[in-house]
């Protein structure tokens, strides 16, 4: 006899009004946001770089950055399926099954979203906010500024100046009346956007999730004790690589990066610790509980449950009585009955 959770329509609902709503301000960033415009030193030579396109495009980094975490999230359902008879809830909606894994990538993909908004929220306000001019920043903008001249006959005649050839380079004049005469009106405004980097910070993002994910759920080896260690490390070496990448296409400032590594690095942990609770809402079948030691704060019986806030989650307690496993269990005030392995191994 297996555990049988009802599925909430509402509450997949809510979830997405959630998303939705977390989504606008990012849409009002990206089509009504103007960056603060701040000046620049005549002899400044970190925003003299030639304009290169992007070795990772941000369409490019999107696909990425969703594709694999489901991908590996997939593997890691359907390799532990396999290893195991026992399934431990299934899911229904009215009188229709859930698959069980279609919950599961749907709660997985649900936090994961939801700090991937929280991220670029960060990004968004400190880029408008700051105003940082990019690396490349001249050759976009090609700033220019009008100066009066005395002509014959006391006329005054205006001259525009371009700061890329009369400006010095030893001339330390910080510029704030300018205005950029190049026809590329996005590029002009991206080119103002440099602080902090949004690739770096979603690339580190996605790598401390989904590591720390993969870590908590994979409580056997997948084949060799190496392999998750392996895919961790590959995931930090992508999210590097991006980073990386921002410095030599000169996007952003080294400065720029290290921001972005570390904030985007703090939002994953924080998402996955606290608001996912990755460790926490795991579930280990028994049999694996005494092979290997577990990293994390609980460790589950084979009947245990769990399916985001209504599923039952408490520590292992190997010497507890026949009396206290038929206990009904309660969390967040949803009742659930614990089943015990030999009542039926719900197929």
């Amino acid at each position: 006899m297996a555990i049988v959770a009802d599925l909430s329509i509402g509450r997949v609902i809510s979830d997405f009004i959630v998303l939705l709503c977390l989504a606008v301000p990012l849409l009002i960033f990206e089509l009504l946001g103007e960056p603060n415009k701040r000046g620049f030193y005549c002899d400044d030579e970190s925003i003299r770089y030639p304009y290169r396109t992007s070795t990772v495009s941000r369409q490019l980094l999107i696909v990425i950055g969703l594709l694999i975490p489901t991908c590996l999230k997939f593997f890691v359902l359907w390799f532990g399926k396999k290893q195991t008879a026992h399934q431990l809830c299934t899911f229904k909606y009215r009188a229709h099954n859930v698959h069980r894994m279609v919950v599961r990538l749907y709660v997985f993909m649900g936090y994961f979203l939801l700090g991937v908004c929280f991220n670029q929220l960060m990004v968004d306000i400190a880029k408008y906010t700051i105003g940082r001019q990019r690396p490349h920043f001249m050759e976009i903008c090609l700033p220019i500024t009008e100066v009066k001249l005395n002509g014959i006959g006391g006329e005054i005649s205006k001259v525009s100046k371009d700061f890329r050839t009369n400006c010095p380079s030893d001339e330390h004049t910080y510029i704030t009346d300018f205005k950029c005469s190049g026809k590329e009106v996005d590029l002009i405004k991206e080119a103002q956007l440099s602080f902090y980097s949004g690739h770096s910070a979603f690339s580190f993002y996605a790598a401390w999730y989904t590591s720390l994910y993969l870590q908590a759920r994979c409580y056997r080896p997948l084949g060799s004790q190496l392999v998750l260690p392996a895919v961790q490390f590959f995931l930090f070496c992508g999210a590097s690589f991006v980073a990386y990448s921002r410095v030599s296409d000169y996007k952003h400032h080294w400065s720029d990066v290290l921001v972005g590594v570390l904030i985007g690095s703090a939002i994953g942990i924080i998402n996955a610790l606290f608001i996912a609770e990755v460790f926490q809402r795991r579930e280990v079948p028994e049999e694996f509980v005494h092979k290997r030691r577990l990293i994390g704060k609980y460790a589950f019986r084979q009947s245990d449950v769990e399916l985001g806030n209504m599923i039952e989650q408490r520590p292992t307690n190997f010497k507890s009585s026949e009396m206290d496993k038929q206990l009904p269990q309660r969390i967040h005030n949803v009742p659930i009955r614990v089943i015990s392995s030999n009542e039926g191994n719900g197929i």
